[in-house]
């Protein structure tokens, strides 16, 4: 900080002050969106159908995963004080493209959630947008003044900070995209009572139909005849009834809605969904079969739920021998109760005691396991708890870090092989 004049204690008190609500923002807009990856990527391919632009799955993908990682890395280097320029040039420079964005997106309306925090908290267009001018006031302020206080980790340490940062962003992004997301906050997470809501018999619920539009066309859809992959869904509408504030998820049989047989009230159920129907891979169905034999030599039930209509029913059917029933339902409405291509959701008495991708379970464990539904029991991931323990690793790695750097010892050890060098 040389040729710099020092703040008073009040004026860095509120550098500090800066750092650490603007790090916030950022390390919650980061986490939620690295938590739930497959969320982000919806959004993302969400805006590029109304503008028309098309990408390949793969590159949104990249796109998501870096801009998640960049959110959190940034936040917490900036509360830290790390990299007291770069970063907040960094940020200033993110904010200045998604400042006139998101004015863009206030104005027009392409969508109703900007997608910024995820599942966890949604806001308006219009908030969104105040809230992006409070962050860029914010960083000019931090341009001006934040390399004229100092920071937590000596810039010759800052670096492993960014490493340790940076594994455990990816860690949590690997496992929700391979898995599912650690903290979901979704409308069905784990511990819900499936079976009681889905056998809620309301009057008054409204039925929907779904818009969807091809080559500038639009038509409207009932449950029961979704259309294919050409055609982008555009909106749900109320048609008759009206809506309560139960989460949704309508199963139909062709036009039937049998919703409500689901779900076994007592014992086992495993769910096969399938939320994109033409991005299944077939290849898993093996496993899912051999899980499904466990799950009825145990009593149990098993059924397929996929966001297509009902001649992707048969279809599916026929593709994986299932000798289940295969429902469908709205991929939107799926989306809400599993990420990834293939996902499984097992239920006890109704209520959901695990979801994960079909990817994420190893098949030569399942196929050498008991010919019963407790090697399901045994796939349960506590989400949260294993959430807990990577955080309370890696803060435990920072404060060993920060400590050795107040100490004087990394200065001494570094001193020490140059000497040697």
């Amino acid at each position: 900080m040389s040729g710099l004049k020092q703040l008073s204690p009040l004026s860095q008190a509120g550098v500090w002050a800066l750092r650490l609500a603007v790090g916030v923002v950022f390390v919650l807009s980061g986490f939620a969106k690295a938590d739930d990856l497959w969320g982000f990527v919806f959004k993302i391919e969400e805006y590029l159908q109304v503008w028309g632009i098309v990408q390949p799955r793969s590159l949104v993908i990249a796109a998501a995963m870096f801009i998640a990682s960049f959110e959190f890395i940034a936040g917490v280097m900036l509360a830290a004080g790390c990299y007291r320029r770069t970063v907040v040039w960094l940020l200033t420079l993110m904010m200045g493209v998604m400042l006139p964005l998101t004015a863009y997106i206030w104005a027009a309306d392409p969508v109703s959630d900007c997608g910024c925090f995820g599942e966890m908290f949604q806001l308006s267009n219009a908030a969104t947008f105040f809230k992006n001018v409070a962050l860029m006031a914010a960083l000019v302020v931090l341009l001006i003044y934040n390399r004229r206080v100092g920071c937590l980790f000596g810039p010759y340490i800052q670096w492993l900070v960014l490493l340790v940062v940076s594994v455990y962003v990816s860690v949590v992004a690997f496992i929700g995209y391979t898995v599912q997301p650690m903290v979901d906050f979704r409308p069905f997470p784990v511990g819900t009572d499936m079976g009681g809501l889905l056998a809620e018999e309301d009057e008054a619920v409204a039925e929907f139909e779904f818009v969807y539009e091809k080559d500038g066309v639009r038509h409207a859809y009932d449950i029961g005849s979704l259309p294919d992959s050409t055609w982008t869904f555009v909106e749900r509408r109320v048609v008759a009834g009206k809506v309560d504030n139960r989460p949704e998820l309508v199963v139909t049989d062709r036009d039937e809605d049998v919703s409500a047989y689901v779900v076994e009230p007592e014992g086992g159920t495993l769910l096969v969904v399938i939320p994109e129907y033409d991005r299944a891979d077939v290849s898993f169905t093996y496993l899912v079969n051999e899980l499904a034999d466990r799950v009825k030599n145990s009593g149990g039930s098993v059924v397929a739920i996929i966001g297509a209509g009902g001649r992707q029913a048969a279809e599916w059917t026929d593709l994986s021998m299932a000798d289940y029933p295969v429902y469908s339902a709205d991929p939107t409405q799926l989306k809400e109760l599993v990420r990834g291509a293939i996902s499984l959701v097992w239920l006890r008495d109704g209520v959901i005691q695990w979801k994960r991708t079909a990817a994420s379970i190893d098949a030569d464990y399942v196929e050498a396991s008991e010919a019963d539904d407790t090697v399901l029991d045994s796939l349960a991931l506590e989400g949260v708890a294993r959430l807990w323990q990577i955080t309370l690793v890696v803060l435990a790695v920072l404060a060993v870090l920060f400590m050795l750097d107040r100490s004087g010892r990394l200065l001494k050890w570094r001193r020490q092989l140059r000497r040697q060098v």
